[in-house]
């Protein structure tokens, strides 16, 4: 059996989780919006779509772990940076909504913001150091 590369077991994985992801989304909004259940019924569906998210951040792990040493720096320099970048975006907001009026803007947006930020350092940072 031929062992596949970290790359694509990565890419495989992180994808699955994703259209895990999208499919508990849409399959608990319907039933939501459809049988309107109540009490603990409602809380597992409502947050049944962040379970897959888990499972992202575990794939990115065991990807860290089977890349060699050169590729870890990036992208654990990567990780920091897109980590303080959402942190500081998030806080900022939360100031602006608390004291300037600013409307709401929901937590579930926050990890799509940090894989925005990620991308966007992405292509600056090159280099380990």
């Amino acid at each position: 059996m031929k062992s596949h590369s970290p790359d694509r077991e990565y890419l495989i994985g992180f994808s699955a989780w994703m259209v895990a992801y999208a499919a508990l989304l849409m399959l608990s909004i319907l039933i939501i919006r459809a049988q309107s259940p109540q009490g603990l019924v409602l809380y597992a569906l409502a947050v049944s779509p962040s379970l897959p998210i888990g499972g992202t951040i575990w794939q990115v792990l065991r990807y860290l772990d089977r890349c060699d040493e050169y590729v870890r720096a990036i992208l654990t320099r990567r990780f920091v940076l897109a980590t303080g970048v959402t942190l500081f975006l998030c806080t900022a907001w939360g100031f602006l909504e608390s004291n300037a009026g600013l409307p709401h803007v929901d937590l579930y947006l926050v990890y799509p913001l940090f894989w925005g930020s990620f991308g966007l350092i992405s292509t600056f940072v090159r280099q380990a150091t």
